[in-house]
């Protein structure tokens, strides 16, 4: 699992409107071309970033289609963009840069031409760079080189250039001084294994001898290696909750014969390698280890501060099937209320391979959804009538929206 990797916001209720927004989801979307509310909440959205993650989780596509569909001035994002690029403890000047690079690309005249502004005029104008470089046609940016390479000479922020990503890999065909710094970065070296040398059965000898620092060392290099049975026999000598990772991840890499370990760590009272438990039993376990994994889902709700995971339990759920599955699906039906979108999907498809049938109303809104894979899902497992045909339409042509999802609603139509 993963932390957030943002302040905690208390968000709306999801089925409310501003919730449904805050949360991404399609109903939010849907439900904002008839409300007069819309425009503020939509900027409301923009100028603080409701991603539980703001590394993975999207909402880009989501809010672009918005204030596009709903005709919004681009300007104002403009504003705020700018008024960000220092003071940018809610994350606005990231969010407004997704939401404008998506506008750009989408062919957008004002976001086009303020994020150029940008890269001539604002203080972080090497992220706008390597932002339009990355998703917009070289053509948009291709003439900014001479800008790029004033502003470098000056020492503007040239320890911010990633010199391996576009556009410096693409200008240093044409320019010495981008081609000198490509050839003079030198990307972060794998990590050291100073224990390469050491034999399978040394390391072995150390897990269960040495200290904590040269364990943790040798469980790392017994997981460069693959798989490890003979750790099974010694887990329990081992103090698991000071080697809580690198062993988490050598007890993963057993596959199935980590199982009778992972039962034993189900088990109550809850253990220190509890997680690690649920993992392996997600993956690999069968319909006797159900109570184990619907107890973890509790257990992760307990953890108030934490909403990642759970796709890997109802991937596992969804994957053994089965009658008594049914408990789960009021909980994975909760669960798409998450703040967390990344791992909506995983509920939408755990869902839909659960209680089939009775998917329809997820599978239609989710066509709105502010993820990808949700969409993407969604395209493919619709059900076709006027409403559902009209949106897939909207997807396939869309500018704005994924290659993949594209691909799919065009796929569905034909």
């Amino acid at each position: 699992m993963t932390e957030p990797t943002t302040v905690i916001w208390y968000y709306a209720n999801p089925t409310t409107f501003t919730g449904s927004l805050q949360h991404g989801l399609g109903r939010g979307a849907y439900r904002a071309l008839h409300d007069p509310a819309a425009p503020q909440a939509v900027l409301a959205c923009v100028k603080r970033d409701y991603r539980w993650d703001w590394l993975v989780d999207e909402r880009a596509v989501y809010l672009a289609r918005l204030i596009r569909d709903l005709a919004l001035p681009v300007p104002p994002l403009l504003t705020l963009l700018h008024q960000h690029a220092v003071d940018d403890d809610d994350n606005t000047f990231d969010n407004t840069l997704a939401v404008l690079e998506v506008l750009g690309r989408a062919g957008d005249r004002h976001a086009i031409d303020g994020l150029r502004w940008h890269v001539h005029n604002g203080p972080r104008w090497v992220d706008v760079l390597h932002t339009i470089a990355r998703d917009w046609r070289r053509e948009l940016w291709d003439d900014l080189l001479p800008v790029a390479r004033t502003r470098l000479a000056q020492g503007d922020r040239a320890d911010e250039v990633l010199w391996r990503s576009r556009p410096w890999r693409d200008w240093a065909a044409v320019e010495d001084q981008i081609a000198t710094g490509v050839a003079a970065f030198q990307p972060p070296s794998a990590l050291a294994r100073p224990l390469e040398q050491q034999s399978t059965e040394d390391l072995l000898t150390m897990l269960r001898t040495d200290g904590t620092d040269r364990q943790k060392a040798a469980l790392r290099e017994l997981n460069h290696r693959g798989p490890q049975p003979a750790l099974l026999p010694i887990v329990d000598e081992l103090p698991v909750t000071e080697l809580h990772a690198p062993l988490g991840r050598a007890i993963r890499l057993l596959g199935p014969q980590a199982l009778p370990l992972a039962r034993a760590w189900a088990a109550p009272p809850i253990h220190p390698m509890i997680w690690t438990a649920c993992l392996v039993l997600a993956k690999h376990g069968d319909d006797s280890d159900l109570p184990a994994l619907l107890a973890g889902w509790d257990w992760l709700d307990r953890r108030t501060e934490d909403r990642c995971g759970y796709d890997d339990l109802a991937e596992g759920i969804a994957r053994i099937g089965g009658p008594a599955t049914q408990a789960a699906v009021p909980r994975l039906r909760r669960a798409w209320f998450s703040p967390h979108t990344f791992e909506r999907a995983a509920y939408l498809r755990a869902v839909t391979a659960l209680d089939t049938g009775n998917t329809n109303s997820l599978l239609i809104e989710g066509l709105w959804d502010c993820e990808s894979d949700v969409r993407q899902f969604a395209a493919e497992h619709t059900p076709l009538d006027d409403m559902t045909r009209k949106q897939l339409s909207y997807l396939r042509d869309d500018p704005m929206e994924t290659p993949e999802v594209r691909a799919t609603a065009a796929a569905r139509l034909s």
